[in-house]
């Protein structure tokens, strides 16, 4: 566990690093993808800025809904996980796609196309963060002792001395996978959405699975987690995706 990186005398959360390193990734992945469509690269650059501002902002605000017990009873310690890497991936996914959803409102975009060009490189920015969650000690495993098993340091934030599931690890390398799934599909594909759909449904159903992996303190909407929750209703909205049921509202939307 390394939740601070120390260059020099400057310590810097590694969270934020594979921030950064999955942001860029993604942006030069971004100008490639934005070929499909004919998007110019400065579209899909601003698509993408927005897309972060709102990805940011929305992982924060669900963080702090999510942990607002922890937040109350321990201001100062809750403070610091939210500075250092204290997010919710649901709540930036949702913030992502209104803060995308906007820039296109804003110039009469095609919303879809840019969806379309924009989730290879969100799984890619994922992969790098799910290190950094790994690295931080958040969204921690179950107790397990087999092949790959995760042993934390004594006082680190996830429990010491026992074998914990990699669940961080095992969604990075599923979503490094999936990012070149979604580049295969996005580039064979005749189908606006379609490349959006398989991301929804593939990222919700594996996030489903993986919760039922993960021991950290998350909350919770009845007897599942609320990544659970809004996992459903992410394979939900991908299922529509595919049915090119968002196409068909987008053109008969233009023919009015």
């Amino acid at each position: 566990m390394h939740p601070i990186i120390h260059f020099f005398n400057i310590a810097i959360p590694t969270f934020g690093v594979l921030f950064l390193l999955g942001t860029g990734a993604a942006f030069l992945l971004g100008v490639f993808t934005a070929r499909k469509y004919h998007i110019t690269t400065m579209d899909a650059m601003f698509f993408g800025l927005f897309g972060i501002i709102g990805g940011i902002s929305g992982a924060k605000i669900l963080y702090i809904i999510v942990d607002l017990p922890n937040l109350l009873a321990n201001p100062e310690t809750a403070l610091i996980r939210l500075a250092t890497g204290g997010a919710v991936f649901y709540g930036g996914l949702i913030g992502g796609i209104l803060g995308g959803y906007f820039y296109t409102r804003i110039y009469h975009l095609h919303a879809i196309q840019f969806f379309d060009i924009a989730v290879p490189c969100l799984a890619l920015a994922q992969a790098f963060g799910r290190i950094g969650c790994f690295f931080n000690g958040c969204c921690y495993g179950i107790p397990y002792e087999g092949i790959g098993a995760v042993y934390y340091p004594v006082g680190a934030y996830p429990p010491s001395g026992i074998g914990l599931f990699p669940a961080q690890l095992s969604e990075s390398v599923f979503l490094f996978i999936l990012t070149l799934v979604l580049i295969t599909v996005l580039w064979k594909s005749k189908v606006p959405g379609l490349t959006t759909g398989v991301y929804l449904l593939a990222s919700g159903l594996f996030r489903f699975i993986n919760e039922f992996f993960r021991a950290d303190p998350r909350g919770a909407i009845g007897f599942l987690s609320t990544s659970q929750f809004i996992s459903l209703l992410v394979i939900g909205l991908g299922l529509l995706f595919v049915m090119k049921i968002p196409q068909q509202l987008y053109e008969k939307q233009i023919k009015q």
